[in-house]
């Protein structure tokens, strides 16, 4: 809570100002100094008698302060005009807050509450919950899990309603398993003003993806491997943990395997907006050879943090891509990943569950 409090307190201090609340107060100021500066005189009856107190300016300051006066009104004027400008603004814009929310130590703040002050506009949020899906911290009804997603384009359909797409930002977070973080990426797409963020668990917050661009990108391998007769491959996108060629080839015998290796990578090297920009680049460009290479089926085993794994599911194309499995690891399983989501690109038009 007192976290919360500090960061909500340096949000206001550096706020965007309004204009208009400045000029109303410069204005107020002027006022005042006119006030004291005109013919002023007060007269209150007491048992003794009137009380009369009186002052009184003339000539060029009598002027000088007539000026002041009108310039404060015209001020205060402006300014009253541009607040209530800006307050119609702000109510037409509206943030859609989308939190997936997919472990069962879940403990922390609503997304919603860790937006700045700075985003304007009417928070709309609301929470995709799959966690009574999951015993022990596995999902033992994937099929079930995928329901909670099912109705969000209809969802997301009527909170647009009505609502220019300009004046529209989404804020997306949350904790869930990657294929459903990546299909909230691709329902959302990339087509709004998109605000991601991540929950850190050192400082048990959310957090913006405010740090600054260290360098390090995707080292890209085996695009090379890809042959002619070629239709289906592996992407395998290691952002975090290392995706390993033996656990594939458990579920993926035969198809070749590109790898996006991040170098220097761990669950803490994804916090700068810039570095996770240029990453999802990287991961477009090489979708993109893979369809001109003449592949039109892609296995994507992906280890990344929520907000990269929702970014890259922003950018992927619906319609010019090639179609897209997002496989979920579990360690435990002796096939390292039981399950995946097909994802609705490529003519689909809703994720359907691959159960192996």
């Amino acid at each position: 809570m007192t976290k919360y409090f500090l960061r909500s307190l340096i949000d206001w201090l550096f706020r965007r100002r309004s204009i208009g609340l400045r000029l109303t107060r410069i204005g107020a100021g002027l006022f005042v100094v006119a006030l004291v500066g005109l013919s002023v005189g007060v007269t209150i009856p007491t048992k003794d008698g009137p009380f009369i107190f009186s002052w009184d300016s003339s000539g060029g300051a009598a002027v000088l302060t007539w000026a002041v006066f009108l310039v404060a009104t015209a001020l205060i004027l402006i300014g009253l005009v541009l607040i209530a400008r800006d307050v119609r603004l702000e109510n037409r814009k509206k943030v859609i807050v989308i939190e997936a929310r997919g472990l069962r130590d879940w403990a922390g703040e609503p997304l919603e509450n860790a937006i700045s002050p700075a985003v304007k506009g009417r928070r709309d949020a609301f929470t995709v919950d799959v966690r009574q899906r999951i015993v022990d911290g596995q999902i033992v009804s994937p099929d079930r899990a995928l329901e909670s997603l099912s109705g969000l384009p209809d969802d997301i359909a009527r909170r647009l309603s009505g609502v220019d797409r300009s004046d529209v930002t989404f804020a997306l977070g949350g904790l869930a398993p990657v294929p459903l973080l990546f299909l909230l990426g691709v329902i959302v797409d990339d087509e709004h003003k998109t605000i991601l963020m991540d929950w850190d668990r050192k400082s048990q917050m959310w957090r913006a993806l405010d740090d600054e661009d260290d360098g390090k990108r995707f080292a890209i391998t085996g695009m090379s491997e890809v042959c002619k007769t070629d239709s289906r491959a592996v992407l395998a996108v290691s952002a975090s943990y290392d995706v390993l060629d033996a656990d594939i080839r458990l579920v993926e015998p035969s198809a070749p395997i590109i790898r996006l290796d991040l170098a220097d990578r761990s669950t803490e090297s994804h916090w700068s907006e810039k570095k996770q920009q240029a990453l999802g680049q990287q991961f477009l460009d090489t979708i993109m050879g893979l369809a001109r290479d003449g592949i039109s089926e892609v296995s994507l085993f992906l280890a990344a943090p929520a907000s990269l794994s929702i970014r890259l599911g922003t950018l992927y194309d619906k319609r010019n891509l090639p179609k897209l499995l997002v496989n979920q690891y579990e360690n435990a399983d002796p096939v390292k990943f039981p399950w995946a989501v097909v994802m609705p690109v490529a003519g689909r038009c809703r994720p359907e569950l691959l159960q192996r």
